[in-house]
């Protein structure tokens, strides 16, 4: 986690939450598919982007408001 509270995953930890490789990860980022930054050769996502990204791809239903993905 940054100083300021910013929780960034790598394109290891992203691997194993999506469940494909490191190989994959940098495609997406570098496609555009992920919202991502460089620093220096690294790929990096912050959580809340990542969030983002992902709340408008699932279609939730008024019950399952609350749910929440990333705790």
């Amino acid at each position: 986690m940054a100083k300021d509270g910013v929780k960034i995953y790598d394109a290891h930890k992203l691997a194993k939450f999506f469940g494909v490789s490191e190989k994959t990860i940098w495609q997406w980022c570098k496609t555009g598919k992920l919202p991502a930054f460089k620093i220096g050769k690294e790929w990096k996502v912050r959580v809340e982007d990542l969030k983002k990204m992902i709340d408008r791809k699932i279609k939730t239903t008024p019950q399952d408001k609350n749910l929440r993905l990333f705790g």
